[in-house]
């Protein structure tokens, strides 16, 4: 007996199987069917040794024709119905061949019988389905009557005959196939069983890590994956302490209790999945909004689950899908913001990206920021406080405090020249302020030339503070006053941990940036702490509070005394241009999503232009939020001057060792070396012919040719928008002679979609044409003006009669995928 339950399948199970069966019968069936081939050929060779009329050789070595074409027909044969079609004509081919075969002999039943019996037999165990094995055996053995009787027979030889065809022939082909049928069937529900049980996790009954990630995959892999998707990274809080008190039989059931918690609260066809321990992942159609509200929603939920010593809670980091971007770099991202939550004080739910300013004021935390939390001890809610918390960072603490700081950080330095060994402790409320330190690193040089001071919170047993709790804002407190004992935590620990000749960014609040003293105050605190203010870079941070007036006076007053200024977050919130050229940073520290920003249409990353403007303008630019390899990339072709992010180093208390980011940094090189030159040659490869074909357009010109003829043969190219002639002034003369890629989708353009208004003597298609006369010169890609979409140009300078003219034609280079050149 079968071990597998022969019971009705569930719906979609029987085509699976069925599908299954003919990846598995193909190779059986195209071995035996040619086989039988074959033999049909060696029983047509042994007729023609028997005298005797017989049907016209041709026609039987038709008949074996026809058979091995549907031998050959069988691969291509991808469904069980065509299979199936197949198998019918074969038989019928087969039984009509065998029936000429054996034609104008004297005892044809020796010839016919064998192969009436032997041939439903061996077919038997071929059919895929009951329903061919049906139709088929119908078929032929309808033939097979139908030629019995045809043959006169003695009575004896006829119950013989009878006997072998339908005691022995049917039965026998009819057990074959329905025992054969379920053979497979219950090796089909076996190895289905197997499968789903690789697949899941036994504890809890959700997806296992190796089913989640090859079903993530393949859902980023399918062409038009469709609407947004979010991964949720969770991890339950203390579990370990919760198995080494209780046991792994309360700690399995608490599992359990939270597996039951993600499949009522996600919806049906979501993955879930326990990915290892007490780690699950979600993968979502939602944008980040929706999963930070089912986070949400599953964090509350297990805060309910009992435990012996109180309840569950767990922590979350969530991120959303990039274009582009690998499952592992998703769940990657998750797991960083995971992290973040657990840092924060666990039992909340942390998302990618910066902590979000509100039109009120908020401002960014002087810390890396760390996404939105929400979630808190005990289980309350506290996204919207920790928003309101950063928003009041500035108003964290009283100004006396802040000179007890000040004044903690002098008593250390004085206690060390003493010869003591006690470390200082800069004492915040409850708990003491210290600083992380994340690495920059200078792509030319390949090393470690600065760090940034991040601001953390730690109580006496190590722990970290929640950020919603060292940035809470606190009554009758100083705007500036924790930012000002940041400092001062910073440069103190500083001295202590980084190298001598490396940059210390210091983040600091435009409203302490421009208050009055405070730069004289700040250069006595670097001096106070054995640095020197050349050593220091003030990140003015992307928040409200003073006046871009007020800002670039104050920025004189610091570089008077020697420090650096840089201006962080370009790109989001506050930050803008006017911003930038009166203030005049020294560094700009790009937002960490124009490393991803792309240009509409061609998905082509924004950035080298971004930092080609800013290096225009006498800036330094610094790349913040580096997090995968080909970011790091991108960042060393735009021609980036500082990089920092999780990839280079995170934020810690120790500096690490630099080697293994220095080789990295020298790989990105190395790939941007490799692939420079084949961008090159593909490039060239797609605008050649456009070359050559617009030199014989010149000549034609030259020869007289009219512009609608010389023209033609390039304006039939797929991406020529149009042709054009330019006189030496750059305008055009005649007409433009327009190509398939022209359109007139460019409504709110009409205005100036006339080129024969303008001249174009200043693009720099024009000018490097008339540099180099007689040879074809491809442009770099533009914005056309006319047609709003990117262009390239090739344009030859040529003399046409008695004037130096600009022959050229414009190529629609919008479509996504097209090489572009590798030069600037």
């Amino acid at each position: 007996m079968s071990a597998i339950s022969m019971q009705p399948p569930e719906p979609g199970l029987r085509e699976r199987f069925h599908q299954r069966s003919l990846d598995h019968q193909r190779p059986v069936s195209i071995v035996t069917m040619a086989f039988t081939v074959i033999a049909f050929l060696c029983m047509v060779a042994a007729r023609t040794q028997v005298s005797g009329p017989a049907a016209p050789l041709a026609y039987r070595l038709l008949c074996a024709l026809v058979l091995a074409l549907l031998v050959l027909a069988l691969p291509r044969a991808r469904s069980p119905f065509a299979f199936g079609a197949l198998g019918v004509a074969y038989l019928l081919v087969l039984t009509g061949g065998v029936v000429l075969n054996a034609g104008g002999v004297a005892q044809p039943l020796l010839w016919l019988l064998p192969a009436l019996v032997v041939i439903p037999i061996c077919a038997g165990p071929l059919w895929l389905t009951p329903a061919h094995f049906i139709t088929g055996s119908v078929l032929f053995y309808a033939c097979v009557i139908g030629l019995l009787l045809g043959i006169q027979r003695t009575p004896e030889v006829d119950a013989a005959v009878w006997t072998w065809v339908v005691a022995v022939g049917a039965p026998a082909s009819a057990v074959f196939h329905f025992g054969f049928y379920r053979f497979r069937r219950a090796h089909f529900l076996l190895e289905s069983q197997l499968a789903q049980l690789a697949a899941t996790d036994p504890l809890t009954g959700l997806q296992n890590r190796r089913a989640f990630v090859k079903r993530a995959e393949e859902r980023l892999a399918a062409p038009a994956p469709g609407g947004p998707l979010s991964a949720i990274f969770l991890d339950i809080d203390n579990f370990k302490s919760l198995n080494d008190r209780f046991g792994h039989a309360v700690g399995d059931h608490a599992l359990f209790r939270v597996a039951q918690v993600l499949m009522d609260e996600v919806g049906a066809g979501q993955s879930v999945s326990r990915i290892g321990g007490e780690e699950f992942a979600l993968l979502l159609d939602a944008d980040l909004a929706g999963a930070l509200r089912i986070a949400e929603r599953v964090r509350a939920g297990i805060a309910g689950i009992e435990r012996p010593d109180g309840l569950l809670s767990a922590s979350f980091g969530v991120a959303e899908h990039r274009p582009g971007e690998s499952f592992m770099g998703l769940l990657d991202r998750a797991d960083e913001a995971l992290l973040r939550a657990k840092q924060s004080g666990r039992n909340r739910v942390c998302a990618e990206g910066a902590v979000p300013v509100d039109a009120a004021g908020a401002v960014r935390v002087p810390h890396e920021g760390g996404g939105r939390v929400s979630g808190g001890p005990g289980g309350e809610a506290v996204g919207t406080a920790l928003v309101d918390a950063a928003a009041g960072t500035a108003r964290a603490s009283a100004a006396a405090e802040a000179s007890e700081a000040v004044e903690t950080a002098e008593a250390a330095e004085a206690a060390e020249a003493a010869g003591t060994a006690v470390a200082p402790r800069h004492l915040w409320n409850d708990f003491a302020l210290i600083s992380h330190f994340q690495p920059l690193y200078s792509l030319s040089h390949q090393k470690q030339v600065g760090f940034e001071a991040l601001l953390r919170g730690e109580r006496d047993d190590g722990s970290l503070v929640p950020p919603a709790t060292l940035f809470a804002p606190q009554p009758a407190s100083d705007e500036g006053a924790l930012d000002r004992a940041s400092h001062a935590v910073h440069l103190d620990n500083a001295r202590r941990a980084l190298p001598a000749d490396a940059w210390l960014f210091l983040n600091i609040l435009p409203a302490t940036f421009i208050a009055d003293g405070y730069a004289d105050r700040l250069t006595q605190i670097v001096r106070g702490a054995g640095l020197e203010p050349e050593r220091v870079v003030l990140e003015i941070l992307e928040s409200h509070g003073g006046s871009v007036a007020e800002m670039s006076r104050a920025a004189g007053r610091y570089r008077q005394h020697g420090f650096l200024i840089a201006v962080d977050d370009f790109g989001a919130g506050q930050s803008n241009l006017d911003r930038l050229l009166r203030i005049r940073p020294d560094l700009v520290k790009l937002d960490g999503e124009l490393i991803r920003a792309t240009s509409h249409g061609t998905q082509r990353p924004i950035l080298p232009k971004l930092v080609s403007l800013l290096h225009q303008a006498g800036m330094l630019v610094v790349v913040e939020g580096v997090e995968t390899e080909a970011e790091l990339i991108l960042a060393v072709e735009s021609n980036v001057d500082f990089a920092q992010g999780y990839l280079l180093g995170r934020p810690a208390r120790e500096i690490a060792p630099p080697e293994s980011v220095h080789r990295r940094i020298d790989d990105a090189f190395d790939v941007i070396a490799q692939g420079r030159a084949h961008q090159h040659a593909l490039f060239e490869s797609e605008v050649e012919p456009y070359r050559l074909e617009l030199r014989r357009a010149a000549t034609e010109l030259r020869a007289g040719a009219a512009m609608d003829a010389a023209f033609a043969t390039l304006a039939a190219f797929a991406r020529c928008i149009s042709c054009f002639i330019l006189d030496g002034s750059g305008r055009q003369l005649g007409h433009e002679v327009r190509g398939p890629a022209w359109c007139k989708d460019t409504a709110s353009l009409q205005p100036v979609a006339n080129p024969r208004d303008a001249r174009w003597d200043h693009r720099p298609y024009f000018r490097n044409a008339v540099l180099l006369p007689g040879e074809p010169v491809t442009s770099n890609p533009y914005l056309s003006l006319a047609s709003g979409r990117p262009c390239i140009a090739v344009t030859l300078a040529e003399q046409l009669g008695t004037e130096r003219c600009v022959v050229g034609v414009e190529l629609d280079w919008s479509a996504r995928g097209l090489p572009w050149p590798a030069r600037e």
